[in-house]
């Protein structure tokens, strides 16, 4: 028995020093060139985009990490460096995109459904209206752009099963609101993965995956090193752009900092363990940027590229100690297509399954880019009844890609207000109340208010319609009340007191974001009178000019802002037949003259003979047309050019003892859609039949949200133009002309456009300064 136990005893000894001697003869995987290195990306918001210069200096030297593993904005830079973008690629896409649209909950005016555009974005606050009471809005922002931008360019995930099979393993991190602990995606659809995993508290709205609602992973662990050690990495970079451990009070800038000290505190209780564990560590000098410092992304790169070039000696000695020399080409080719199977819509129900696949325009069985799809999901959000609007594929049978399209409807009434002013027409208080399926399935009633001196008031009901809902029917009824001053030679001579009410019933085509066709009938009912030009301005009650006609019209909007374009261009053409006119003086009640002020005195006028004018004046039916294009020519960045032409024309066998239809012009202002703004005027200091307006503006954007803007134009103007005259061009120049000219600066505020201008003509000379603040009822607020 003894001899037993010293043999196992020997036997024993003898393993465990052939093992230790084995170890120590054995190469290190260092040693063998065999190594793998992990990347470790921390979150930090805007301060992430460093993490590229970092990435800048390890190809570089030769090295492409074995596996990347990241956080929030980490998550971000990591997750498309692991498809294979080049650090390069990455500079370029973050030059791209415009920063001040992912980090808020406004999508590009150019992305908006046609017939929202002349709503969206115009108003100060937001309120849900529900079950008839006003409630609050949570502030957050939703991310409809940032979702936008992963989809575009996470597209090369889906010719894979895993995150392990891209050409770098990738991880990222998120965490559970149900439980509190960390969440690692390793598979999934990779833009749910990172939208996620940056879905930052205080900012962004919980990210909603099927069974949990998930946070940014920067919560529990904004430094994930031990995954990229349980990954296989036997080398650990890390770029941590964070915090290395808890503020104090005074550092951390404000209450909105407690709260996200108080929300990362797990994150910072183990963060020095994970920089302890790295073995090469890096902490880029970012400390006069913030997590949403995103206006300065291109300090923030170059602080990287200067963080990477000082850690670049050290990569090269690990690279050449590896005998590592990697070479990133990047991704030179995207497949670029997919076959759609199965089209599934969630979350929808003020608005139907038809009328959002006739947006996306999306069948089962067709072939589509990553534009395709962008576009469709860009027509859907663009009606402007949701919070969110994203998408998933998921490989189906045949080699196909199931299609789920996410809704996220906003309430189905809302109420939104802001205030504005202006120097000629007061202060007021806008309300918008916009009700949806109220009069019918696929509806969108709105009824907008101006409560000010001059008040407005609309009505405006719109209802998809058509089998595949490419067209609405629209009923507008617009009122306004205005008091206009009459002017001679740049003097005010009179106010007119004008009451203004337009019907317009039409058809419009909504297929495109861009454009528009419009057919229908009008109604135009316009009542005035004048505070000064008549005597007895007590005996009169009111003149009415009324028409009703039928109208085509085509309008097109390409520019990628109501207020501020820098480029894309307008254009409309419309053709009114006025079939029937009206035009009428109504006194008060035992009234049958009036008593005139003209030059030569006080003139009675008997009511019979007013009837007589008014029937000699009033025309048979006519037709007008209204025209105007402007385009927006970019300059350099900060630079553009501004041609404009408008014009509009009476089409009548009858002579100029006739009155037709008015259009007003002069001004800073578009009141109604179809004023037309000249430099050296005031607001409607013209009103003509027929004019032709030629100008140009050179805009200049010195500084972010400061518009600059100098501009010349031509006006010729007539009551009558004989259109057989060859000549009829040059005759309106002649009968009446102005050369205007002029400029303004205009700041971008929260409240809205801040703009004060001035500009002169070379008929009189005078001076006309104009003044404005927030968003108004016009149809454009600058």
């Amino acid at each position: 028995m003894r001899r037993k136990s010293t043999l196992l005893t020997l036997v024993f000894f003898f393993l465990v020093f052939q093992h230790v001697f084995s170890q120590a003869i054995q190469p290190s995987a260092q040693e063998t060139g065999k190594a793998k290195i992990g990347l470790v990306l921390s979150g930090g918001g805007a301060k992430g985009i460093a993490h590229v210069g970092i990435l800048k200096a390890l190809e570089k030297a030769g090295i492409r990490p074995d596996y990347i593993v990241g956080t929030s904005m980490g998550a971000v830079v990591g997750g498309l460096y692991s498809l294979g973008y080049s650090a390069d690629e990455l500079e370029e896409i973050i030059q791209n995109i415009d920063w001040g649209l992912v980090i808020s909950n406004r999508v590009s005016f150019k992305d908006i459904a046609f017939e929202e555009k002349e709503y969206y974005n115009r108003y100060l606050l937001e309120f849900p209206v529900v079950n008839g009471k006003v409630a609050f809005p949570s502030g957050l922002i939703e991310g409809q752009v940032l979702s936008d931008v992963l989809h575009y360019y996470t597209w090369p995930s889906n010719s894979y099963e895993s995150f392990d099979d891209f050409p770098i393993p990738f991880r990222c991190v998120a965490t559970d609101i149900r439980t509190g602990k960390a969440l690692v995606f390793e598979n999934g659809y990779l833009q749910d993965a990172i939208r996620a995993s940056i879905a930052i508290p205080t900012a962004f709205t919980a990210f909603e995956l099927d069974s949990t609602s998930v946070v940014d992973g920067g919560v529990v662990n904004n430094f994930p090193v031990d995954i990229a050690r349980e990954m296989g990495a036997d080398i650990v970079i890390g770029v941590n752009v964070s915090f290395e451990d808890f503020q104090e009070i005074d550092e951390l800038g404000g209450f909105g900092g407690i709260l996200m000290q108080i929300a990362m505190a797990p994150s910072l209780s183990v963060t020095q363990s994970h920089i302890d564990a790295t073995d090469i560590y890096i902490k880029p000098d970012l400390k006069e940027f913030s997590t949403g410092s995103f206006s300065s992304y291109r300090e923030i790169l170059e602080r990287g590229m200067e963080t990477g070039e000082e850690f670049y000696p050290q990569f090269q000695q690990l690279a050449d100690s590896l005998g590592r020399n990697d070479l990133v080409e990047g991704l030179k080719d995207i497949e670029d297509s997919v076959q759609i199977g199965e089209v599934n819509i969630i979350g929808n129900n003020l608005f139907s399954k038809d009328l959002i696949r006739s947006k996306l325009n999306v069948k089962e069985g067709d072939q589509v880019s990553r534009e395709d799809l962008e576009s469709g999901v860009r027509r859907i959000f663009g009606m402007n009844g949701f919070y969110k609007v994203d998408y998933t594929l998921e490989k189906g049978e045949e080699a196909n890609f199931n299609m789920k399209i996410r809704i996220k409807e906003k309430p189905s009434t809302l109420l939104s207000t802001s205030i504005h002013y202006d120097n000629q027409f007061s202060a007021g208080v806008l309300l918008n109340l916009t009700a949806r399926d109220v009069l019918g399935h696929n509806s969108r009633t709105v009824v907008l208010a101006d409560v000010s001196e001059n008040p407005k008031l609309r009505l405006d009901y719109y209802k998809y319609t058509g089998i595949n809902k490419k067209f609405a029917f629209n009923l507008r009824v617009n009122y306004l009340r205005q008091q206009l001053p009459i002017y001679e030679n740049g003097e005010e001579q009179q106010v007119e007191i004008g009451r203004n009410t337009r019907i317009e019933a039409q058809m419009i085509s909504t297929s495109s974001l861009k454009q528009a066709l419009y057919v229908g009938g009008v109604m135009d009912l316009y009542r005035s009178k004048y505070k000064f030009s008549i005597a007895s301005i007590d005996d009169l009650k009111n003149a009415y000019q009324n028409y009703f006609g039928g109208r085509v019209k085509y309008y097109r909007n390409s520019q990628n802002d109501r207020n501020y374009p820098t480029k894309g261009a307008e254009s409309l053409l419309q053709a009114t037949l006025h079939f029937k006119d009206w035009l009428g003086i109504n006194l008060r009640p035992g009234v049958d003259s009036l008593l005139l002020d003209t030059d030569s005195g006080p003139v009675m006028v008997s009511n019979r003979f007013l009837d007589n004018l008014l029937d000699d004046i009033t025309p048979n039916p006519y037709l007008t047309i209204l025209g105007r294009y402007t385009k927006f020519f970019p300059l350099g960045i900060k630079w553009q050019f501004v041609p404009e032409i408008a014009g509009a024309f009476v089409i009548s066998d009858e002579g100029e003892e006739k009155l037709f239809s008015q259009n007003f012009v002069g001004g800073y202002q578009n009141i109604q859609f179809t004023d037309t703004r000249f430099w050296g005027l005031n607001y409607a200091e013209v009103q003509t039949s027929n004019f032709l307006k030629i100008g140009a503006d050179f805009q200049f954007i010195p500084f972010n949200k400061i518009y600059l803007r100098a501009g010349a134009n031509v006006l010729g103007f007539s009551e009558h133009l004989p259109l057989d005259d060859p000549e009829f061009l040059s005759a309106i120049m002649q009968e009446g002309h102005y050369f205007g000219y002029g400029a303004d600066i205009s700041y971008q505020s929260i409240l809205g456009p801040i703009s004060a201008g001035i500009s002169s003509n070379s008929n009189d000379s005078k001076l006309r300064a104009y003044f404005s603040l927030g968003f108004s009822f016009n149809y454009s607020d600058r």
